[in-house]
């Protein structure tokens, strides 16, 4: 990382400016740090490149499908600005070097090292290719090297930038020496480019020479097309899928698919040389040592709005008036967004009247939206959190002395893509509409938040952990995935000695779990071991091997079918140790499917049991709801929709404006500090992720789930 150019911004968007990563023709690259302290690449074009309309509209197609991109091996495009004089996208930041430079530092790479660089790079280009992309410009300077495997990086937007700009003046699209055929004569292009450049960077990998020469531009693009590619000196384990990949015609190289499985193997111990390795950790440790971090204090409220009816604070549970800053676990993914306004949809709703009795009939009334699957596969999760989201709409219409009405406009868009692009249309086009709660399938919302995006519609979810799906909209009410592992890793660290297996089932949500867990263990010198099996797949052999091992731990991240059948193998193998799962085990099917062999396991989740809970709020909740509904329990994540309506009025309240606006709701969420009945709701303002305390301990016990309590000491010994 270089200073900063005199000519760089000192700020993009939310983002502090702290070095400049890199450079060329179309703009720079630049190091960005959050106001809570993440790190992001900013990739900030060049203003010139964006007078082009085709441009404007390629860019935004492109940055749509990217963000839809699901692999732990490629850094996506978690934000960007489409429409700024200066459009810019913003990504993970991996602190590793680049393939690039640790071969001109250390040579080519071991074998087995090439084996998982060319695997997982395959998954990163089959996920690319489903997406609807080709990458076309895979290369050394563009696989980044981190701990836990390879990053690809600039996939998509290269394509968006580059049909505007360099298609228009013939030149060739690319990088010499690493490009297809069909890319050195000009030609169109497809995922299976991608493969042959893909076979020059395993080539150069393993021996340290591109495979077609270097020298004059010409000439390397006249090998490329005409030339056998220089295989001398590649391992004779690697030779033939390498060389397949480096076929002249598109249709004899394999699919990225095809390459994974022929590259997948056993591989013990890390995946890299330990200077390498060395050269990793010395980076990241330099990132921690950058200037501290700008201070900053969250917006509260101008009005002390009450709690909901019959809630009243706890003594021992101030609302904090200062975020603390909170540092994430050591190699746990920062994805960082930066923070917009919107179109301001003003709504006056003199036509409209509440719900709940009491109610002022004059008042205008703040409509929400509320987009689930009602009827799908999630039916059961969004009627849990619309009975929640109902009770709290109700209990803030019945109140005589707030500005406000308000009334829950619902819709079902059945947990699938279609229904939820005419569901977001609808909530988007109605002005009346200031906020949407989101109770739908990931696939679903992900589908549709560049919609609400455009139309500047701040979207909240409680249930949706992903993040992928952060953009300028986006208010994730919820710990994500990677920092439920912080009270795991302190009961591991503290409570076992032995050493711990972590199995995930080779899902994005496992990986993601999984992932932070292991730097973090890998950091504290802590002994593990790593297995991923496939949810479907016999647990038998992991289980095994646990016991003959003697692992004392067992952490299974990912979803209740997987952990059924772990659980069951653990119990037919003996093991007698601790089991630990995450968020997606929390889940009736889970015990239902797991019987007997589930007792015992302990479990991390972001979802209250209020019905178990002993403060204040959850007894209240629990007695409104009871009352509401018959005397029948909350359901899992009633009581996080409930907070979730309560916090809107409270940010909307607290502005003290007779009229509300979308703008003006998306950053006072951000920049308020809420306690409700299940979390203390805080947020990053940069990106909207949750930075307040909310996450929940169960253990399961005769059949249910048991809960410990909110904080992590008190996992039981």
């Amino acid at each position: 990382m270089r200073p900063p150019h005199t000519t760089d911004p000192a700020h993009v968007a939310g983002y502090r400016v702290l070095g400049r990563l890199g450079a060329g023709g179309m703009g720079v690259v630049l190091l960005g740090r959050s106001a809570g302290g993440a790190l992001v690449a900013v990739k900030l074009v060049r203003a010139e490149y964006a007078d082009d309309p085709e441009f404007r509209v390629r860019f935004r197609r492109e940055v749509a499908i990217a963000r839809r991109v699901h692999s732990p091996w490629a850094v996506p495009v978690v934000d960007a600005d489409t429409e700024a004089p200066a459009p810019w996208l913003a990504t993970e930041f991996v602190p590793g070097p680049s393939l690039g430079d640790a071969v001109a530092r250390s040579g080519g790479l071991p074998p087995d090292s090439v084996r998982v660089l060319g695997a997982r790079l395959a998954e990163a280009l089959g996920a690319v290719h489903t997406a609807g992309l080709v990458h076309r410009d895979v290369k050394p300077a563009n696989v980044l090297l981190a701990s836990d495997g390879p990053r690809l990086i600039d996939f998509g937007i290269a394509r968006a930038l580059d049909d505007t700009v360099l298609t228009a003046t013939d030149v060739v699209i690319g990088s010499p020496g690493f490009l297809s055929p069909e890319q050195a004569r000009g030609g169109r292009v497809g995922p299976r480019s991608d493969i042959f450049s893909l076979g020059c960077v395993l080539a150069y990998a393993a021996t340290g020479r591109r495979p077609f020469g270097s020298g004059p531009v010409e000439a390397v693009l006249f090998r490329t097309v005409h030339d056998t590619a220089d295989t001398a000196g590649i391992p004779h384990t690697l030779l033939t899928v390498i060389a397949a990949c480096l076929a002249k015609a598109p249709e004899d190289r394999p699919t990225a698919d095809g390459l994974r499985a022929a590259l997948t193997g056993d591989a013990n111990g890390p995946w890299l040389p330990g200077d390498l390795l060395q050269l990793i950790a010395e980076r990241s440790a330099l990132m921690l040592r950058l200037p501290d971090i700008e201070p900053t204090r969250p917006v509260t409220p101008a009005t002390d709005v009450p709690p909901a009816t019959g809630v009243t604070p706890e003594p021992d549970t101030p609302t904090p008036t200062r975020r603390p800053r909170r540092r994430a676990l050591l190699g746990a993914a920062a994805l960082t967004l930066a923070a917009g306004g919107g179109a301001a949809a003003w709504f006056t709703g003199a036509d409209d009247t509440p719900r709940g009795k009491g109610a002022a009939p004059d008042r205008p009334v703040l409509a929400i939206g509320f987009q689930a699957d009602l009827s799908g596969p999630g039916r059961t999760l969004g009627e849990a959190q619309r009975d929640g989201a109902l009770l709290a709409v109700e209990e803030l219409a019945a109140r005589t002395e707030t500005p406000f009405g308000y009334r829950l406009v619902e819709v079902d868009d059945r947990g699938e893509t279609g229904p939820a692009a005419t569901a977001a249309a609808g909530l988007a086009a109605d002005t009346t509409v200031v906020a949407v709660l989101a109770a739908t399938s990931g696939k679903a919302l992900g589908s549709v938040l560049t919609r609400y995006d455009q139309a500047g519609l701040p979207v909240l979810s409680v249930s949706d952990g992903d993040p992928t799906h952060l953009n300028r909209v986006f208010t994730c009410l919820r710990p994500n995935d990677a920092y439920q592992m912080r009270p795991v890793v302190e009961y591991l660290t503290g409570r076992e000695r032995g050493s711990t297996l972590v199995v995930d089932d080779g899902t994005p949500y496992g990986w993601q779990t999984t992932r932070a867990l292991g730097e973090a263990l890998r950091t504290g010198k802590r002994p593990m071991t790593t297995a991923t099996v496939a949810a479907d797949a016999d647990h038998g052999p992991v289980a095994r091997d646990a016991v003959r091992s003697a692992a004392g731990a067992v952490l299974y991240g990912g979803g209740p079918a997987g952990a059924a059948r772990m659980a069951r193998a653990l119990t037919e193998a003996g093991h007698r140790g601790r089991v630990l799962a995450t968020q997606a085990v929390h889940d009736p099917r889970f015990l239902t499917e797991a019987g007997p062999s589930a007792e015992g396991w302990l479990i991390v989740s972001t979802v209250l049991d209020a019905a178990g809970a002993s403060s204040a709020r959850a007894r209240t909740f629990t007695a409104a709801y009871r009352a509401r509904h018959g005397n029948a329990a909350a359901p899992l994540y009633a009581a996080e929709a409930y907070d979730a309506v309560h916090l809107l009025a409270r940010c909307a309240e607290g502005l003290g404006r007779p009229r509300i606006g979308r703008g003006d709701l998306l950053p006072t969420v951000r920049t308020t500090t809420y306690q409700g009945v299940s979390k203390t709701y805080a947020f990053e303002p940069a990106n909207g992720t949750f930075t307040g305390e909310g996450l929940s301990f169960y253990e399961v016990a005769s059949g249910r789930f048991r809960l410990l309590g909110d904080r992590w000491t008190l996992w039981p010994a």
